[in-house]
């Protein structure tokens, strides 16, 4: 009668109850989630941390040397393009620091558009500024040199800070968002560079592009390393020596002519 429908009404479905203590902890941790999980999410979210979500590619082991492996890297709308340059004069505002900004979807795009603009920019500065001091006398040899140049400091830097991070830190920072991090840094050299095409601007504008790019990395960088404070100095002294010995090639490489 009453009974049996107070019960029906009351009593869960036994189907529906764990079957012990150990089942309702499990319930309630995938309704409340691992505080542990939360807090390397967390992490993951400024760059640090965790696996890099790898594009899938066909092709096994070698799918690295296809097209598509990349091409999620290229993916990328033209006003977060904009956006990121324009954070490489403003970042001493900006609260939020690059390298987080960039963790969830670092791209290879900018930073590739970057390093090729600042080759033509400081190929064809550098024969006017030496057009300019000695007349025309046009070095190809410049332009490949400076190719080169360019190219192999934005790989050797991202892959030294990969791996200073990885192995002598041990603080993982996705290798993508570091060359993400040193390619748009190259933006504050190309007007500088444009500048140092008249003598008396050349030094004072690569040192303004040389110091200017310099903090732009190190705010980046000096949040995540700081947790490692007995290791830090080592790190960010051979960085900002590394972003010195650049400065000072671009200058006696292609504008020396023009002292």
């Amino acid at each position: 009668g009453d009974g049996e429908k107070d019960e029906g009404l009351t009593a869960p479905p036994r189907a529906m109850l764990p079957a012990n203590d150990e089942g309702l902890d499990a319930t309630l941790d995938g309704v409340i989630g691992d505080g542990e999980n939360d807090g390397l999410m967390e992490l993951e979210s400024a760059g640090v941390g965790g696996e890099e979500s790898k594009p899938v590619a066909a092709g096994g082991l070698c799918s690295c040397l296809t097209v598509g492996y990349y091409q999620p890297y290229f993916d990328i709308d033209t006003v977060d393009v904009y956006r990121r340059l324009k954070s490489t004069v403003t970042f001493m505002k900006d609260e939020e620091t690059f390298l987080t900004s960039v963790s969830t979807k670092p791209d290879a795009y900018g930073p590739f558009w970057t390093a090729t603009t600042l080759i033509f920019i400081i190929s064809a500065t550098s024969n006017i500024s030496r057009y300019l001091a000695k007349g025309y006398n046009y070095d190809f040899e410049l332009v490949s040199f400076c190719m080169s140049f360019i190219y192999g400091y934005l790989v050797v830097l991202a892959t030294a800070l990969w791996a200073a991070f990885t192995y002598f830190v041990k603080l993982p920072v996705r290798y993508m968002s570091l060359m993400c991090l040193v390619g748009y840094s190259f933006a504050l050299y190309i007007p500088c560079t444009i500048l140092a095409t008249f003598s008396a601007l050349s030094w004072p504008s690569i040192v303004l592009a040389g110091v200017g790019s310099t903090l732009f990395v190190l705010k980046s960088i000096v949040p995540v390393i700081s947790a490692r404070k007995e290791k830090a100095v080592t790190v960010l002294s051979l960085l900002v020596a590394a972003q010195v010995v650049f400065m000072l090639i671009i200058k006696f490489k292609f504008y020396s002519h023009s002292s």
